[in-house]
């Protein structure tokens, strides 16, 4: 087990961070289902990284089971959590779309499965939905 691994697993559970102004939606039943379709599975552990801050690039990530945290200045001394998201959740700045480098850093904090979307794809699945008369998502 790595040093990560085994930080987190001994960690306190974290509660989900509340959703009270809409920041931090859950995905319905068919997004989840329409993403998958351009995406791929993954079982994470305690202490995986999804993205770090300062990547240029990375993917979109939908938490199927499990809880992500997000930290900002992840191992160092002033590490501050930012928000915990559970199942049907999803991560991912505006800068995933914008080509800027990531903020946060996106931590596994319990074990389950994410999906894993990468982001040309997820481009191309919002461009087709937008031109659509009948988007049927918010």
């Amino acid at each position: 087990m790595s040093t990560d691994e085994l930080r987190y697993a001994e960690a306190e559970p974290l509660l989900e961070t509340p959703d009270g102004d809409g920041a931090f939606p859950r995905l319905s039943d068919e997004q989840v289902r329409r993403l998958a379709a351009r995406g791929e599975r993954r079982r994470t552990r305690p202490g995986d990284i999804l993205f770090r801050e300062g990547d240029e690039r990375y993917d979109f990530f939908v938490v199927l089971e499990g809880k992500v945290a997000i930290v900002q200045g992840y191992g160092g001394g002033d590490e501050q959590l930012i928000a915990v998201h559970g199942p049907r959740r999803f991560l991912g700045e505006l800068s995933l779309l914008t080509g800027q480098a990531a903020f946060f850093t996106a931590v596994v904090r319990e074990a389950g499965e994410v999906l894993v979307v990468p982001v040309d794809r997820l481009r191309r699945l919002m461009t087709q939905r937008s031109g659509t008369s009948s988007c049927g998502h918010t």
